[in-house]
């Protein structure tokens, strides 16, 4: 039992690590390449919609996937839970080269290149309130699951909360994936098109 407890403290540091190494990283490089980044991209044959989506790709699903990996933990290889650690870690940090778009302006990351900038920045603002809002669901079954049985839960019941929680932050995500590529263009989401 002290080496799984070891194995999982080590597991944390290396996700820590590999987080902020991954936003230190991407966000110097939005910071610094972010328009000469953005002028290559925008030579690619790519529309608003597949940029809006690949906005949302960076900031959505990292977070599912890392919530599921470490539900799943003990179902994988120590190695494959190592990679899948970094990886997940490393897919978070890219959202520090979109983020300041959205707490500075378009402009001041992209430059001439807002035209990619842009609906970018949207699709990764619609794919963070996906998961705002999941997680906000999320404490909410839990605080209702801890108060409601007496006791601790049993393993069975976190575990059909587990797949409830998954389920159910799956659908908020693929309804802020419909609200990325279909909601009308304003306010604070606003693409510029």
């Amino acid at each position: 039992m002290g080496s799984n407890r070891t194995r999982g403290a080590e597991e944390r540091r290396l996700f820590v690590v590999a987080l902020v190494a991954a936003c230190l990283v991407f966000g110097a490089l939005g910071v610094t390449w972010g328009e000469s980044i953005g002028l290559e991209l925008q030579q690619t044959p790519t529309t608003t919609n597949g940029w809006l989506f690949i906005g949302w790709l960076v900031a959505g699903p990292p977070y599912l996937i890392g919530l599921v990996a470490y539900v799943e933990r003990r179902r994988l290889a120590p190695r494959r839970r190592r990679e899948l650690t970094v990886l997940v870690a490393a897919w978070i940090g890219l959202s520090m080269f979109i983020m300041p778009a959205r707490v500075h302006s378009v402009d001041t990351q992209f430059g001439t290149a807002a035209l990619v900038g842009d609906p970018l920045s949207a699709g990764w603002l619609w794919g963070t309130l996906g998961n705002v809002v999941a997680l906000l669901f999320t404490i909410a079954v839990v605080v209702v699951l801890r108060t409601s049985v007496h006791g601790r839960p049993t393993p069975r019941q976190r575990e059909l909360t587990a797949r409830f929680l998954e389920r159910a932050w799956l659908a908020l995500l693929v309804v802020s994936l419909f609200f990325a590529l279909y909601a009308p263009n304003s306010g604070p989401v606003h693409t510029g098109t």
